[in-house]
Order: structure tokens, then C-alpha cells, then sequence
């Protein structure tokens, strides 16, 4: 069935509230492909549908790939998932991307991987400024804090937590939790020069229309105080519980140069109903079993098999089933651990280069790997030119790979 993407009760361009269609975690992880005789079960997907539709994070290179499925996003257009202009950005791994794309094709080999082609993405990040403090597993920045995983990656002036400073100035990827304000970062950008804006986002408190001031955050998490004039570009309709992209001037106090309500990457990417689905992300609002949001889409999992953990707001879900008139209609939910989630590999397609034997190193998509003697190596010499598929996880801030095989 073809047709625009329409949510229930939710006009496309309807204001987001907290109690709607919150996209606070903007990187909602969304496969979504269309309904077809005679597929195959890809990633929790159908494969041989009329297409599909990825949201999640980049958990590899070659092309990108995104809940288990590898696109090939050479032909794709890059949308800016700000304001829906052209990504000025090459794609990495731990940014947040949503998919429009074709129908996945089912994995080849039992070691293969489910493939399919990007028509158009949609990328941004969340949260940009400089970091005012450091703790064990976590950072802050202008009022708010930066959660960090063993899979977060960085990248630039610092690798690893250990060591980014108050000198450093971050953009990071990731999911932000609107019941607590915090942001769980998947990747982390780190400079030691200023941006030419801050940005946040987040759902808005302490709305002052008379003072024209707000913060952004939930719970205990709120922003430093923001203040926006008459040449900030504002949403006709706004307030306390809407869910609102921020862009700063760089400096403080802070001041908006720009506010936008967030829109469903569903919408902005035009994705058709009637696909089969599977949702990883965070519930952001919870009437009951039977009505319930995670990432902006309506949920139905009355009927569904439930393992893991109680379903409620603010918790982690893996979630199967099929669209229904813009509704998500679960068979299956599940609740993942960030512990769960922090042990998940990395897979990388490519040719190898600069290959060190003695140092045990080589170069891929121009990541610098490491391997040891618990690398597991099968089917394949290791040399320049050599086309390689390799699993790998992050070791103090570097690239260790686990497996290195032959690419399919």
C-alpha cells in the first residue's frame, strides 16, 4: 500500500509535546520495510518489500551500517536533520541517521550481512559548546550532562573521556532521555577551538514569554537559563512540554538565534505506512501498554511477547511488529541494558591500507585499527589491498578488531 506516512491522531506538522510525539531521542532506531510475498526475516525486518526505513546509529563503514543493515549510500541525499537542508557533513560512525531506502536484500551467507540501497538520509546532532566538567562515565555542558558508554566514540582533540577537559569544546550524536535531560552520547567531536554556534535540545522549561526566557531539560536536568529577541527565528506556537532544537551564539549568557520544534524523521523523510517494523529507542510517553510512544511513534503492544523488564517511561525497548494506520501494532518487546547495548560490536567493510605487521596496525575508511594475537583472522592474508570485513570494539580510545575475515 502506498500513501504518506500518517500518524493516528497526530497531524504531521502538529506541535510536538511531551505528551504526543516527542522526538527527544531524535535517533530513534526505526526499521521499517514494506510488506511482500516470499521474504525473508533480515534483522527482525521482512526482506522483499516495496522499501524501507532506518533510524538509528551508524554502527559501521562500507557504505554505512545501521541496525544491521549495510547501505550503500553512494547516490543518497544528505538532509540536515535540523532544518531540513543539505548535510554539510561527511557521514561517521556514532552519528544518528534516519534511512529512506530500498527494499532490504536478505544476507547472502550465514556470515553475510542484509543489504539494501540509502535514497535519503537525515543527520544531525544534538547537543554543541563547551564542556565545563568531567566526571567517570559522564560530562557536562552548558547546564546539562553528556552520559558516555564504551561504545561512544570520539574523535578529534580527545578519544576517550579521560580525556576531554574544560578547555574542550564538543558536538555530540546520541539519544537524549526526556524524563532525566540527559543526552547518552553514541559520538562525541572534540576541538579545542570555539564553534560558530552552541546548540541543545530538549524539552522546554521555565518558559517566560514576558522575558522571553526558558531552559531545556527534565527532572533534576535543566539548561542554563536561554533568552531569545526579535531577530530570533521562533515557532508560532510554543511552550513548557514541547520538544524544540536550539541554536546559540557562541557565547554566554546564552542567547537563541534560532528555535525549531522537532519533526518525525517519518515525516521529514516522507516514510510510507504499512511496513513491517522494529524500533530500538527509549519510551518517551507512557499511558498504558496499549498507548505508549517510543521516539515519536505511536505504540500498540497489547497483545505483544514481553521480555525483560517492565515496560514504562524513560525505558530502553527493542520493539517487532507491523504499521497499522500509524500505529506500531507490537508482537514482540524487548528491554535492553545500556550494558547490553555498551558490548555491542562495530562492523567495518573496506580496503585495508597502510598495514604495519610488525606493530600489528592497519588503516580502514582512514580509521586506524589494532589487532593482537586474540584476533580471530579467517580466510584471508593480511595485506595492502585486500579487501577485509572486520567486527571491532573500542579499547582506550582506539579501534581494536576482533575478527577479520574475507569480505563476503
Amino acid at each position: 500500500m502506498n500513501g504518506a506516512f500518517q500518524m493516528r491522531s497526530i497531524p504531521p506538522n502538529a506541535t510536538l509535546t511531551r505528551r504526543t510525539i516527542l522526538l527527544g531521542m531524535v535517533g530513534s532506531v526505526a526499521q521499517l520495510t514494506g510488506c511482500g510475498g516470499g521474504g525473508s526475516d533480515v534483522a527482525g525486518l521482512s526482506s522483499g518489500g516495496t522499501g524501507s526505513f532506518t533510524s538509528g546509529t551508524i554502527s559501521g563503514l562500507g557504505s554505512i551500517i545501521v541496525n544491521g543493515i549495510r547501505y550503500n549510500d553512494d547516490s543518497a541525499s544528505l538532509i540536515s536533520r535540523d532544518d531540513g537542508s543539505a548535510f554539510g557533513d561527511t557521514l561517521k560512525v556514532g552519528m544518528v541517521v534516519s534511512i529512506e531506502g530500498s527494499p532490504v536484500t536478505a544476507a547472502a551467507t550465514t556470515t553475510g550481512i542484509a543489504t539494501a540501497t540509502a535514497y535519503r538520509i537525515s543527520c544531525g546532532s544534538e547537543w554543541e559548546g563547551p564542556v565545563s566538567s568531567v566526571g567517570t562515565t559522564s560530562f557536562d555542558m552548558l547546564g546539562l550532562t553528556v552520559d558516555v558508554l564504551a561504545t561512544t566514540v570520539f574523535e578529534g582533540a580527545a578519544t576517550q573521556l579521560t580525556g576531554l577537559t574544560s578547555l574542550h569544546f564538543v558536538e555530540v550524536h546520541g539519544y537524549v532521555d526526556q524524563t532525566t535531560g540527559r543526552l547518552q552520547a553514541s559520538r562525541v567531536e572534540v576541538s579545542t577551538t570555539a564553534p560558530t554556534h552552541y546548540k541543545l535540545s530538549g524539552v522546554v522549561n521555565s518558559f517566560d514569554a514576558g522575558n522571553r526566557t526558558f531552559k531545556l531539560g527534565a527532572g533534576t536536568q535543566f539548561s542554563n537559563q536561554i533568552s531569545w529577541d526579535n531577530s530570533t527565528l521562533i515557532p508560532t506556537t510554543w511552550s513548557d512540554g514541547v520538544f524544540v532544537r536550539v541554536k546559540m551564539a557562541a557565547a554566554t549568557p546564552l542567547r537563541a538565534t534560532q528555535i525549531r520544534l522537532l519533526t518525525s524523521p517519518l515525516t521529514q523523510l516522507s516514510a510510507e505506512d504499512d511496513r513491517d517494523a522494529e524500533i530500538h529507542g527509549f519510551v518517551s510517553t507512557f499511558v498504558s501498554i496499549a498507548n505508549f510512544t517510543v521516539n515519536g511513534i505511536p505504540v500498540d503492544a497489547s497483545t505483544a511477547r514481553i521480555s525483560g523488564g517492565t515496560v514504562a517511561l524513560g525505558v530502553r525497548v527493542e520493539i517487532h511488529g507491523s504499521i497499522s494506520n500509524g500505529v506500531l501494532m507490537a508482537t514482540k518487546v524487548e528491554t535492553p541494558s545500556n550494558t547490553d547495548v555498551a558490548t555491542r560490536k562495530f562492523e567495518f567493510h573496506g580496503t585495508v591500507s597502510a598495514l604495519n605487521a610488525t606493530a600489528q596496525r592497519f588503516v580502514l575508511h582512514g580509521l586506524t585499527f589494532k589487532y593482537d594475537t586474540a584476533t580471530s583472522i579467517q580466510g584471508v592474508v593480511m595485506a595492502d589491498g585486500v579487501r577485509i570485513e572486520i567486527k571491532a570494539t573500542r579499547s582506550s580510545g582506539a579501534w581494536l578488531a576482533t575478527e577479520i575475515r574475507a569480505d563476503d
